[in-house]
C-alpha cells in the first residue's frame, strides 16, 4: 500500500539566507524523496518561526488537520529534526500525540526507527545538539558583548540622541544624533528641578521628539549620555558603572542630578529668575559709603525713558548709574594680554594639580569600594539568614530597603568622575580660550554667564567710584595669565593691588569649552 506523507518545512528568520536552510531547498529535497519512493505527498506546510516551542501558526494548522481527519497521513516528512523541534521534552510529548494519531514523524536526513529502544538515545543527540549550540552561541554573544562594554564600547542598538557608526578601525561604535541636542535639554531642564518629568515630556514632543513614554523614562535612567555604561552584576562580579569610548552628551553633575530628582532625593521647587541684563553687576557692587551691597531699580523720566541705576539701601543716597559702571568693567575685561611665561607656568600649574587630584580620587574609590563590599555581604548574611529560617522575611525586606539605596548611591560616587590624567590639556585650552575671548562671552551671554564670569576674576566684591573701580582684588591665576588686567586695577598713586595667593586656578564658570563663532 502506497504511503502517504505531510512535509514539514520550518526555517527561522535569520536561516532566510543560508541555502541550506531555506525553504525551497528543503521543499525541493522532500519531494524528490517522495517521488524516489513512490510516496505521496497529501499536503504540505511551511513555517516561519522558531522551533523553540510548537506554537507555530502552521504546525498548529497542521495538528488540527489531523485530528479532524485521522488516517489522512502515515508520515510527517521533514528535512532534519531541528526543523521539528529543538526543545526535547517538547518533540518527546508532540510525537507521542502524532503517534496516537497514527503518524510517524521522521527526519529526511537523520532517519531513526523509534521502535528500537537504542534509537531515542540519538533522537536525544539530535534534539539536544541544536539547542546546545544555540545557548552556546548566545553565551559567547554575552561575553563578546560583555567584554567590550568593560573596554567601554557601547555594542547596541544606539539609544535616542546617537546613532550607529563605525571607527577607523571599523569598531562599531555610538555618536552624538540631531537628537542630541535635544536629549540635553530634556536633562538640563530636569536637573533645575522646577519641572515635572510629565511636562518636560509635552515640551519635547511640541518641539518634535518623536518618543513613547516608557523609552522616555528609560531615557532618563541610562548613563549612557554621561559618557558611562553600566555593566550588570554577573557571577561573581558586582554591578558597576564603565567611562564609556563615546562621547557624553551631558555631564556627570547633570546626570546624578536628574537622578536624584526622579528618586525624590530632590525636591521640585520653581524658582523665580530675578536677574536682569541691565543688572549684571547687582550682588558684586557694595556702597562706597557704608559698605553695603547695591541693589538695582528703574526709574522713569518725565518722557518716559526709563534710567537704570544700582544705589544703597534706604538711609543712604550712594547711587551709580548703571550703564557706567556695566561699560567700565567691560572695559577692563576687554584688555586682557598673554606672555609666554605665563600660558607655561599655567600649563604646568593645571597638570600638577590634575594629577594630585586624580591620585586623591583613586585613593577615594578604594574607600568606596570597600563600603560597597562590607554593605554587599551584610545583604548576602542577611539573605541566607532568611533562607535558614533565622530572620523573618518582613526583616530582610527592612534590610534591603535600607541597603541597596546605599550601595546606588556608593556606586554612583564612585562612578569615573572628572578628567583623567591624559585629558587634562583641553581644560587648560578651555581656560586660555575663555580669557582670549572674554568680551564675547560677556557681551553675548546671559546674566548668569555674566556674574560667573565675574565670580571668577574677582575674588571680592567691587567698589565704583568716580567711574573707576576701586583696586579690585583679583584672582591670582588671571592676574599672572592676563597682567594687562592688573594694570588697568592699579590704584590712583600707580601701586598694584594686593592679590591673594590662595587660589591657584580661575573657579568653574558652567559654560562649556566651545570657541566663538
Amino acid at each position: 500500500m502506497r504511503k502517504k506523507a505531510i512535509l514539514y518545512i520550518r526555517v527561522s528568520t535569520d536561516e532566510q539566507a543560508d541555502k541550506g536552510y531555506s525553504l525551497r531547498y528543503q521543499e525541493e529535497h522532500l519531494v524528490k524523496h517522495c517521488e524516489q519512493f513512490n510516496i505521496e505527498v497529501v499536503a504540505t506546510f511551511q513555517d516561519d518561526y522558531s522551533a523553540k516551542t510548537f506554537d507555530r501558526p502552521e504546525f498548529i494548522e497542521l495538528l488540527a488537520s489531523l485530528k479532524k481527519k485521522k488516517g489522512v497521513a502515515d508520515i510527517l516528512l521533514f528535512t532534519k529534526w531541528d526543523r521539528f523541534s529543538r526543545n526535547a521534552g517538547d518533540a518527546y510529548a508532540m510525537i507521542n500525540t502524532l503517534n496516537k494519531l497514527g503518524v510517524e514523524p521522521q527526519a529526511l536526513e537523520q532517519p531513526l526507527d523509534l521502535n528500537i529502544p537504542e534509537n531515542k538515545i540519538m533522537l536525544a543527540f539530535y534534539l539536544a545538539s541544536p539547542e546546545v549550540e544555540n545557548d552556546r552561541r548566545a553565551l559567547n554573544t554575552f561575553v563578546g558583548m560583555r567584554r567590550a562594554k568593560k573596554e567601554g564600547r557601547w555594542v547596541s542598538s544606539a539609544p535616542k540622541g546617537y546613532k550607529n557608526a563605525r571607527s577607523e578601525q571599523n569598531d562599531k561604535i555610538i555618536i552624538p544624533s540631531k537628537d542630541a541636542k535635544m536629549v540635553a535639554w530634556i536633562f538640563e531642564e530636569l536637573a533645575t528641578g522646577s519641572h515635572t518629568v510629565s511636562d518636560i515630556m509635552v515640551r519635547a514632543k511640541e518641539k518634535g521628539f518623536v518618543h513613547s513614554k516608557t523609552q522616555f523614562h528609560l531615557m532618563l535612567r541610562n548613563p549612557v549620555y554621561c559618557g558611562l555604561i553600566r555593566l550588570p552584576a554577573y557571577k561573581e562580579e558586582d554591578e558597576t558603572l564603565v567611562k564609556g569610548s563615546h562621547e557624553r552628551i551631558i555631564s556627570e553633575d547633570t546626570f546624578f542630578q536628574v537622578q536624584d530628582f526622579l528618586t525624590g532625593k530632590r525636591r521640585n521647587v520653581p524658582t523665580k529668575n530675578t536677574r536682569k541684563d541691565e543688572f549684571a553687576l547687582r550682588g558684586y557692587l557694595i556702597c562706597r559709603k557704608c559698605g553695603r551691597m547695591l541693589t538695582g531699580s528703574a526709574s522713569i523720566g518725565k518722557k518716559g525713558v526709563r534710567y537704570f541705576y544700582y544705589h544703597c539701601q534706604p538711609g543712604c543716597n550712594e547711587r551709580i548709574k548703571a550703564p557706567e559702571a556695566n561699560k567700565e568693567i567691560l572695559r577692563i575685561l576687554c584688555k586682557p594680554s598673554f606672555t609666554e611665561e605665563s600660558i607655561i607656568l599655567y600649563n604646568d600649574a593645571i597638570a600638577q594639580i590634575f594629577k594630585e587630584n586624580l591620585t586623591d580620587k583613586n585613593q577615594g574609590a578604594k574607600l568606596i569600594k570597600g563600603e560597597i563590599d562590607v554593605l554587599r555581604q551584610r545583604l548576602n548574611k542577611a539573605q541566607n539568614l532568611m533562607l535558614d529560617g533565622k530572620l523573618d522575611s518582613e526583616e530582610y525586606r527592612a534590610i534591603k530597603k535600607q541597603t541597596e539605596p546605599e550601595i546606588d548611591r556608593l556606586l554612583r560616587q564612585n562612578a569615573y568622575t572628572g578628567a583623567a590624567d591624559h585629558e587634562y590639556k583641553k581644560y587648560i585650552d578651555f581656560g586660555l580660550t575663555l580669557l582670549q575671548f572674554l568680551p564675547h562671552y560677556y557681551k553675548t551671554g546671559d546674566v548668569a554667564l555674566k556674574q560667573a564670569l565675574i565670580n571668577s576674576i574677582f575674588v571680592e566684591k567691587l567698589v565704583f567710584d568716580e567711574n573707576h573701580y576701586r583696586t579690585p582684588k583679583m584672582n591670582p591665576a588671571v592676574s599672572h595669565i592676563c597682567p594687562e588686567i592688573s594694570k588697568l586695577c592699579e590704584n590712583r598713586n600707580g601701586t598694584e593691588s594686593v592679590i591673594s595667593l590662595q587660589s591657584r586656578m580661575v573657579a568653574r564658570t558652567g559654560i562649556e569649552p566651545v570657541l566663538p563663532e
